[in-house]
């Protein structure tokens, strides 16, 4: 045996209730004159800036901590070269990529 519902008075489109237009966006002037947001303090840990220690090959970079994947970070231009660094994982290795650009 089957039961049949029916709904007259149930909107079941799955859109959310309320009225839908295409007003521009627009900012208000307190909005323009705030400050960019603060960067988050793990973002601020450069990996190519770590030291390696003593008894360790100098090419080996410290393992990445996992908020350090996937994000560009670009070092202060030293003897007119800039350098671009992103580390990604690759199964269980890191890869970190350099790019330097003669400025």
């Amino acid at each position: 045996s089957f039961i049949y519902l029916i709904c007259n008075d149930v909107d079941l489109s799955g859109s959310p209730p309320g009225p839908y237009h295409q007003d521009p966006y627009s900012t208000k002037s307190e909005d323009r004159l705030r400050s960019p947001p603060i960067l988050p303090p793990h973002l601020l840990q450069v990996l190519l800036n770590k030291d390696t220690g003593v008894s360790c090959d100098p090419t080996l970079l410290p393992e990445p901590n996992h908020v350090m994947l996937n994000h560009l970070y670009a070092l202060s231009i030293k003897d007119g070269v800039m350098v671009l660094s992103a580390t990604h994982r690759y199964k269980k290795k890191y890869v970190t990529t350099l790019l330097y650009k003669p400025i």
